[in-house]
């Protein structure tokens, strides 16, 4: 592995090498080019509710990872989410991924992560096109997810996130429309 480059000998144990560096550039690249697809989305979604806009991938069969955030001053939204990793059914993103990815769905499913309740919302997320966390999360928030699709694929999911005062269900339904039309 040392002479391979994947592990560096280090004092008194080893260190990863920066032949993962090598192997991990694909993905960055892949993070960054739909980062940047998706940029003025996600801008006009924060400058349209005034709230907190969040760009998230899946990242394994249980997580999806913030890629991005265009931050407003809202005390409830999550500060400097970016590399920040998240439980895909505890959120309207995650709702969204698990939604609109069957392989996900049904490991979790297999696992006992997905309820009856949850399976059947997730059904109603994927005919809607949107996702909604009515302080499912957390007390007096609440979000909003869509997927975002690139050469016909959910390769992110887009999210408002704020006060549940401010961001009403009505509000947030209004918001899944806009949003929706917007990124295609």
């Amino acid at each position: 592995m040392c002479a391979l480059g994947y592990v560096s000998k280090v004092d008194g144990g080893y260190t990863l090498g920066l032949r993962l560096k090598d192997l991990s550039k694909p993905l960055e690249q892949r993070d960054e080019a739909i980062r940047r697809h998706f940029a003025e989305l996600i801008h006009s979604m924060a400058q349209l509710t005034n709230n907190t806009a969040y760009l998230a991938v899946p990242s394994g069969v249980g997580e999806y990872l913030y890629l991005d955030a265009v931050e407003r001053d809202n005390p409830l939204t999550i500060r400097s989410p970016r590399g920040r990793r998240e439980g895909l059914t505890t959120s309207a993103i995650g709702k969204v991924f698990l939604a609109f990815e069957d392989s996900l769905r049904r490991t979790l499913r297999i696992s006992g992560e997905v309820s009856p309740e949850l399976d059947e919302e997730l059904s109603q997320v994927k005919l809607q096109g949107y996702a909604l966390d009515l302080e499912q999360a957390e007390p007096e928030l609440n979000c909003l997810a869509i997927p975002l699709y690139w050469h016909g694929k959910v390769v992110a999911a887009a999210g408002i996130c704020g006060a549940s005062s401010d961001l009403t269900a009505p509000r947030l339904i209004h918001f899944a429309g806009v949003f929706t039309r917007k990124s295609q």
